[in-house]
């Protein structure tokens, strides 16, 4: 090769730009935390009044964003109600306590006494800590156990898209219409191929929102105005978002496509 020859390559070569590759997300740390909540009357467990806190921390500097649905467990190897995901946030060093109300309050069941798991999801890794305590007769404090949670690495082999987070909530200037967006990710470790996206708050007509194509790792930003048939916030206002709402993407979990966030009015 000649001097000019190579002269040459050198120059296309600094000219020409390269391309950044861009890694996909891994798939988010789970958290399978065992909850037990209410009064029982001993028909499974001893009797006395069962409490579970779930002090959960980030230990980040900066603010993060995690979802967390709970999964009730019935006697008889039954399987009982999933409840959506709900969106959760957290400043840097922050820390938040679901608890039995939260739960009762959760749980698509309604009983005295439940049983299951709060899963929690977190593209971070978190501190979870869940604190169990039971009454007896006398209503005191009888047994006190404490268990610290460590993360799972959720794996698939297929896509699953599921909605990350609902990042705003604003009133369209002169109506009760809200504009919302969110953004949706494609969590599994295989490609998805189009979808839609429903949209609904507690008094909206549902809006069904056409989603890309994702690959594995991806996630992107939709926004939409939801048609309001009387103001939402009474005084709070809960917006879900359901990734993939007719089923045209074979996923690896089809249950976690569901996230629902409440605003305080």
């Amino acid at each position: 090769m000649t001097r000019l020859a190579v002269i040459t390559l050198f120059l296309l070569m600094t000219l020409i730009p390269v391309p950044t590759v861009t890694t996909a997300q891994q798939a988010p740390l789970q958290y399978a935390v065992k909850f037990v909540c209410g009064k029982s009357d001993g028909d499974v467990v001893a009797p006395g009044q069962y409490f579970t806190a779930i002090n959960v921390h980030n230990p980040t500097e900066k603010a993060i964003s995690f979802l967390k649905k709970f999964a009730v467990a019935l006697p008889g190897e039954r399987p009982g109600p999933v409840s959506p995901f709900f969106g959760a946030r957290l400043g840097g060093d922050q820390a938040l306590e679901i608890d039995c109300s939260d739960i009762f309050e959760r749980v698509p069941a309604r009983a005295d006494f439940v049983k299951g798991f709060v899963i929690i999801e977190s593209d971070v890794e978190l501190d979870v800590v869940a604190v169990y305590t039971a009454a007896g007769a006398t209503g005191a404090v009888e047994t006190l156990d404490i268990e610290r949670i460590s993360p799972r690495r959720r794996t698939a082999d297929r896509p699953d898209l599921v909605v990350r987070s609902i990042d705003k909530v604003e009133f369209v200037p002169g109506s009760l219409n809200l504009r919302i967006t969110l953004r949706v990710a494609n969590m599994g470790s295989a490609n998805a191929g189009t979808s839609l996206t429903r949209i609904k708050t507690d008094n909206g007509v549902p809006i069904d929102v056409a989603t890309p194509a994702l690959g594995a790792g991806d996630s992107v930003m939709l926004t939409t105005t939801v048609t309001q048939n009387q103001n939402c916030f009474d005084p709070d206002c809960t917006v879900c978002g359901t990734a993939d709402a007719t089923n045209l993407v074979g996923e690896s979990d089809e249950t976690n496509n569901k996230t629902c966030e409440t605003i305080p009015g």
